[in-house]
């Protein structure tokens, strides 16, 4: 085979991939400029001709904040000689959506091994970071609910304790259980006791502060985590408030919905998440067995 045949092979096996492959496919020069591009890349840019993107960069096609990260990368590549692979990016169209892709960029070199530009292969990953963003939310918040879960909650406790010993303050705890929610299951059945765990979880997180974070850790259990309290009779005025707003409004009729609260502070219950919900927990078996349905611990 001679060396003419093997180019006019090359070129044709190029272009053959840049007219239909599925992923997006570019080649760009020193200056970053994109020197050609595949037929997928140029229709997802509005181009029904790949000729019309060539001599653009990433700054004229995708905006300056993107522009500036690709450009940066394509540097790197183009000036160290070590490709990029699998390079996770994100990039926010005209319309405000959100594409998610996976890219590779290799240098690319002439005869003689210098770098004159670089091969970029970018594919949509955007189902799959989906699926990712699904998983992680699911590992972190109560699907019932949609309220934090158990290791959420301790990872804002962590940062709550933090920021309580910086800005020397309280942090409360109020471990809250619903008073014979069995009974009441066995009673109306489980999707009328499911239908008032969602009430009382809209009812903690409209009365609670932003800041503030309300999880669910148990069958009828909750947590409400308040930062920055400066006095330990706020903690209990608040926790007094919301059990008689349970009582009043997640079954408005017969009142049937109680709960019974526990309250744990940091620093003097406790100096970890672990220890805190604990005093919590205690508190709250104490105000069942008492007149209140909140005790300080």
């Amino acid at each position: 085979m001679t060396q003419k045949t093997m180019l006019i092979e090359d070129s044709w096996i190029l272009s053959t991939l840049m007219e239909n492959t599925a992923d997006s496919i570019y080649i760009k020069d020193r200056q970053c400029r994109l020197w050609r591009v595949s037929k997928k890349m140029a229709m997802d840019l509005g181009y029904s001709d790949p000729s019309a993107i060539y001599g653009k960069t990433d700054l004229e096609l995708f905006g300056s904040e993107f522009g500036k990260k690709t450009f940066i990368d394509d540097l790197a590549v183009m000036e160290t000689g070590q490709p990029k692979i699998g390079l996770i990016e994100k990039y926010i169209n005209k319309h405000g959506e959100i594409n998610w892709t996976s890219t590779t960029k290799l240098p690319l070199r002439n005869n003689d091994g210098e770098i004159i530009g670089l091969l970029g292969i970018t594919r949509e990953i955007n189902e799959l970071k989906g699926s990712e963003i699904e998983f992680q939310w699911l590992a972190t918040h109560d699907p019932l609910t949609t309220l934090a879960n158990r290791y959420l909650l301790f990872d804002h406790i962590e940062q709550a304790i933090f920021h309580a010993n910086t800005n020397k303050c309280y942090l409360a705890l109020l471990f809250i259980d619903i008073n014979k929610f069995k009974q009441i299951n066995d009673l109306l059945g489980h999707d009328q006791g499911d239908r008032y765990l969602q009430t009382l979880a809209s009812i903690l997180v409209e009365n609670v502060r932003a800041s503030d974070t309300v999880a669910r850790i148990g069958g009828d259990e909750f947590v409400v985590l308040f930062e920055t309290f400066n006095r330990s009779t706020l903690a209990v005025k608040q926790a007094e408030k919301i059990a008689d707003l349970i009582k009043s409004e997640v079954d408005p009729v017969n009142h049937s919905v109680t709960v019974s609260i526990g309250i744990s502070l940091y620093p003097k219950n406790g100096h970890d998440p672990e220890t805190l919900l604990k005093a919590a927990d205690q508190a709250m078996y104490e105000a069942k067995n008492s007149d209140s349905p909140c005790k300080l611990a």
